[in-house]
Formats: structure tokens, sequence, C-alpha cells
């Protein structure tokens, strides 16, 4: 009888250390999992914008040098208009005009947006349009910057109010431009591409050189615009088959309210310069050879927010 219980309390005891064993090594195994995990390495976040953009940046630098001498200033003319919009080619051919009264110096943009009928493509079965202009970036802008469009074609010059209004009609067009034509600007902007035709990534980096001193918050926004596209287009008259749109938006490379220059750039003043590269993808149905990358620098303030210069550069040289 002894020996029998001897031999049940060993086969117990026996089952008991077989069982702690497994768990015991069940448990090493499953923190040695968790440790490996935890000690992954992370990767820095990458910062791929908004509004829908592919576009990636890369790393930014500042430093001081002599002063620049300062460049003449551009004025931005963001401009709403449609293929839709048998009034809008007037509003193309009075930014014309004033582009060549400002000796050149104006950068246009051409927003053509989403759930607005003169923007729509045309859909007339003699005269369909090839292309769709509308981008979510120029909607974006119509809407969270200027609370939405009241006709077309209207337009803004450097994001100022003119007769307390920022959009205007375009009899207002050349009051607005001629009020902002001798204003200066604090900083020169410079825009370098590279492009790679084989993955069709261009290399765009934008040098900001502040030749006077600038106490106030200010952010770059950048852009890719196409020039040249032949495709219908409205008139007062009936409708065109192969007119040349300009300036059209492609992509708001930055956040439509652009990104904010760093706190490390401070102080601006003159011999301050700042320079962003910024890797942007071309798509197919772009043509390259008519692309444009459009930068302006914003005040960033709540009180003003105005354009305070703009420039424009061909995607190829």
């Amino acid at each position: 009888m002894i020996t029998y219980f001897s031999c049940k309390i060993r086969k117990f005891t026996g089952y008991f250390y077989y069982t702690s064993m497994k768990k015991l090594f069940f448990y090493i195994v499953l923190g040695g999992i968790v440790w490996f995990q935890s000690c992954k390495e992370v990767g820095p976040t990458i910062d791929f914008g908004s509004s829908g953009s592919d576009s990636t940046y890369s790393d930014d630098t500042t430093y001081t040098t002599t002063p620049e001498v300062p460049t003449a200033r551009k004025m931005l003319a963001e401009e709403f208009t449609g293929v839709s919009c048998p009034p809008c080619p007037s509003g193309h051919a009075a930014m014309r005009a004033i582009k060549a009264k400002l000796n050149g110096n104006l950068v246009i943009i051409g927003y053509h947006i989403f759930n607005y009928a003169q923007a729509d493509p045309v859909k007339d079965p003699d005269h369909k349009s090839k292309y769709d202009f509308r981008t979510e970036d120029a909607t974006e802008v119509a809407n969270s910057l200027f609370g939405g469009l009241g006709g077309l074609p209207e337009a803004t010059f450097d994001r100022a109010e003119f007769n307390s209004k920022l959009l205007l009609d375009r009899l207002q067009w050349g009051g607005a431009s001629d009020a902002r034509a001798a204003l200066t600007s604090p900083v020169n902007i410079h825009i370098t591409s590279v492009f790679d035709e084989a993955t069709r990534e261009a290399t765009v980096t934008v040098q900001l050189a502040y030749t006077a001193s600038v106490s106030m918050k200010q952010s770059l926004t950048l852009a890719v615009l196409e020039d040249s596209i032949i495709d219908v287009q409205k008139n007062l008259t009936g409708i065109e088959d192969n007119y040349v749109h300009e300036h059209v938006l492609r992509d708001i490379v930055t956040t439509v309210r652009g990104t904010q220059i760093p706190t490390k750039v401070d102080p601006k003043v003159p011999g301050r310069v700042y320079e962003k590269t910024f890797k942007v993808p071309i798509k197919t149905d772009w043509h390259a050879e008519h692309c444009e990358i459009v930068a302006f620098v914003t005040n960033d303030d709540a009180a003003d927010r105005t354009v305070v210069n703009a420039e424009q550069a061909k995607l190829i040289k």
C-alpha cells in the first residue's frame, strides 16, 4: 500500500513538474517575441502633405550669407475659372493684359473646382471635353480659404482685400492689381527643378533669401501648373474646340494653406536663407514639358494672410 501511494505521489509530482516546465517555456518564448517586437527600429514619420497630394518632402536647411539685392516682386493672381463658363475667356484675356501691364511680374494660377456647373467638363456630344481640369485642391482653396464662390470668373490678387472683398469679379481686377503693384517684398524666391523622366519625379528646391527683416510668421506654398492644353471651351458665342488653356492647377504640393516656415529660420533678417526640397510626382497624363512650378510666400497671422511674393519656373529647363 505504501509503495502504491509512493508511486502515485512520484507520478503526480512528475506530471506537475512537466506541466510547470511547459508553462515556463511558453512564457519565455512569449516574452522573447514581445521583447523582439518592442525593440524593432521605428523609422521617422514622413510628412506626405494633405489634400490628396502624393508629394513627399526632404530635409530643409537654413543659413546666413551676404544679403541679396531685392528682385522685382511678383504678384499672385488666383483665378477661378471653368471650361463650361461662357464669360471665362474674357477673364483669361483680362489676366493676360494685367500681366503685360506689370511687365510679366504676375504669377497666375487657374483653379477649376468640383460642384460648380460652369467648371464641369463640356458634355456637348459634338464638342466634348477630353480632359477634366477640376481638382480637390482647387475646390478646397475655394471653400476653406475663400468661403465659396459667388460666380465665375472670380479672382483674388495676393489674397488681399479690395473694396472689402477677397474674391472679385472681372471688372474689379484692374483696380485690385493696381493697388498691389507698387509694393516691394522682403524675400526673394528662387526655384530649381530637376525632372527624372524614368521615374517621372521632379526634385524641386525652393530658396527663400530675405532682403529685409520680417517678424511675422510666414508659410510657403508650392504648386504644379500646366500650360498649353488644347481642349474645348465655352464662350459667349458657342464652343471653341481648340482653345489653349493656360495656368491650369494640377497639384498643390504642400497643404493649401502652405507649410509654415520653421522657427529655426528666425530671426528673418537680411542675409537669412531658407531652402526646402520637395519630391514631386508628375502624373503620366500631364505633359511635363508644359508644366511649371509655382512657389509663393504668405504671411501667417490671423490678421494678415496676404502673399508677399511669388515665383514660377519651368519644370524642365
